[in-house]
């Protein structure tokens, strides 16, 4: 989970969501909105997957997040932390 309020993050990875959008303007005076993408990297920094939603009001499903983590990881993977670099 990332809170990025300026949208330097999501501005590094090119995730920003320049279009229309169908409900009110956001409450931070933001002129855009991240589009919801759920990535995942590896510790060299190497994208191994990413999901985007086409509706900023949703978000990836967890399931199918964890099924990416378990094909991407493996299943020696599940029960140990994660550690997360916003670095691209």
């Amino acid at each position: 989970m990332l809170s990025d309020r300026d949208l330097d993050v999501t501005d590094r990875f090119g995730l920003r969501n320049k279009g229309f959008h169908s409900g009110p303007p956001p409450a931070i005076g933001a002129k855009a909105l991240p589009v919801p993408t759920s990535l995942l990297i590896d510790a060299d920094g190497k994208l191994l997957w990413m999901d985007q939603s086409a509706n900023y009001q949703r978000r990836s499903d967890p399931d199918y997040v964890l099924a990416a983590l378990r094909e991407h990881l493996g299943s020696a993977h599940e029960n140990s932390s994660a550690t997360v670099s916003t670095d691209p």
